[in-house]
């Protein structure tokens, strides 16, 4: 027997009802059995601390992923529960409808927000430093928590290292460097976050930048040797 509590149950929503959903659910439900409202009733405070169980257990992505696999059946429970299944003549439905549905995917509204849109290094700040940095915020104004990485498109562009979360209505400030002795031409690079329902990209550019020119080869002349003069001796 599965000794997981069921969080959905508690809450009042389905395994598929998005972050919204589960926030307003959590809201409403302890309105009405919060131990204030419910001086009379003894078991108040046992409900409302299994609501906050399951609202910190589902009400954050990442929990709420763990919380889901863990409520996976076993392998040879599901099995049992098949052989079951497969002796009724109507076994095709019996398992269409026993699939939990797939849960949507996020979508953010509003969208993050990357703060400047742009970054510019000129070729006068590295001529006078080897490293020039450049500071990018992320803001997240969405009510989900938002978890990802910073990667760059060029080798002389560095970014963060590690994972960065960004909790709803926040926001998160980090450096990228630009390291002058890799630089090469265009000098165009771009900065990418990547997240599971969100990617952002800002642009980097390095200003001022000129490509060396390649002398052409002169055009090879012909070499005519001079005639040597025969010395006329005297008679």
């Amino acid at each position: 027997m599965n000794s997981t509590p069921d969080h959905y149950t508690t809450l009042g929503v389905e395994a598929s009802a998005s972050d919204a959903e589960i926030k307003r659910a959590y809201r409403r439900r302890m309105r009405a059995v919060h131990p204030d409202a419910n001086t009379g009733d003894p078991q108040a405070t046992r409900k409302a601390a299994a609501l906050n169980l399951a609202y910190e257990t589902i009400g954050d992505p990442e929990r709420r992923r763990a919380y889901d696999a863990r409520r996976v059946p076993s392998t040879r429970a599901s099995r049992r529960q098949y052989e079951v299944w497969a002796e009724q003549p109507d076994w095709e439905d019996i398992v269409a409808e026993s699939v939990p549905p797939a849960r949507p995917q996020h979508v953010h509204s509003p969208v993050p927000v990357f703060e400047p849109d742009e970054v510019e290094v000129s070729m006068v700040e590295l001529r006078e430093q080897p490293r020039v940095r450049r500071a990018l915020r992320l803001v997240n104004p969405c009510t989900c928590t938002l978890v990802g990485d910073v990667s760059t498109s060029e080798p002389w562009l560095w970014g963060p290292v590690g994972r960065i979360t960004i909790r709803p209505g926040a926001s998160a400030t980090f450096d990228v460097e630009v390291v002058a002795s890799k630089v090469a031409f265009p000098g165009l690079s771009r900065i990418t976050f990547v997240s599971k329902e969100w990617t952002g990209v800002v642009p980097a550019k390095i200003t001022g930048f000129e490509a060396k020119r390649r002398r052409a080869p002169a055009t090879p002349s012909r070499y005519v040797p001079p005639r040597r003069r025969r010395a006329v001796r005297p008679r």
